[in-house]
């Protein structure tokens, strides 16, 4: 009858195919989302490091630059391991870097100045730094909140020291300064990883975890404790 052909009909339609996880329709827990018109297994990529296969081709290159591809700014090392600078015009301001409990501030003032010309102010959540008679070569607030009393600075080899005592330990400075050299990304992860293994040698005296290792993204020091 008309009914038992009509059945049939629908069993032998093809079927449409199941949506991808991750497409349309569908996401996988914990996945990036993917923008409308790529594949469902479209990754970003790192335009600090592209794959030689896409950075050896001149064409892809443009076509990727014409379309808004840039690269980030990436934060400059200090003259020591671990330190950040800060740089203006191609010249060195400061350097720093920061553990689980302070933030230190390295500033090479002109040759000839000694600890009697210094004008140093450390405040709540400002510091300004000068020559006495002089305006202040800094005066700007800090990347966090510090504890005033524990704070302090010395002049050691012509070289300033600030020594700043986080308000909040663990708590994570994307820069010393607010406004001014702020971490990139890498950076971030490399100093948010600098300030776990820290907090895991904190926790377990007498073991070394310097060349420890996390799989995908570094937790929070803070949010960890």
């Amino acid at each position: 009858d008309e009914e038992e052909e009509e059945e049939e009909r629908r069993a032998g339609a093809p079927q449409p195919a199941p949506s991808p996880a991750g497409a349309s329709g569908g996401s996988v827990p914990g996945a990036a989302a993917v923008p409308p018109g790529l594949p469902p297994d479209a990754v970003q990529v790192d335009p600090n490091n592209l794959p030689p296969e896409i950075a050896s081709d001149p064409l892809l290159m443009k076509q990727l630059q014409e379309s808004g591809l840039q690269k980030v700014a990436r934060t400059p090392e200090g003259t020591e391991k671990g330190r950040h600078a800060f740089q203006h015009e191609g010249r060195t301001i400061y350097e720093w870097d920061q553990s689980l409990e302070e933030v230190n501030v390295w500033i090479r003032p002109p040759p000839g100045v000694t600890s009697q010309h210094l004008d140093i102010n450390i405040s709540y959540g400002h510091v300004r730094v000068g020559i006495k008679g002089n305006p202040p070569f800094l005066d700007e607030d800090t990347g966090g909140e510090i504890v005033v009393k524990e704070s302090f600075w010395s002049f050691q080899d012509g070289e300033i020291n600030l020594n700043l005592q986080k308000m909040r330990k663990a708590a994570m400075w994307p820069s010393a300064l607010q406004g001014q050299g702020q971490l990139d990304p890498l950076a971030k992860q490399e100093d948010q990883k600098r300030l776990m293994l820290e907090r895991f040698a904190e926790e377990n005296p007498g073991f070394d975890f310097s060349n420890a290792e996390f799989n995908g993204s570094v937790p929070d020091a803070r949010g960890f404790m």
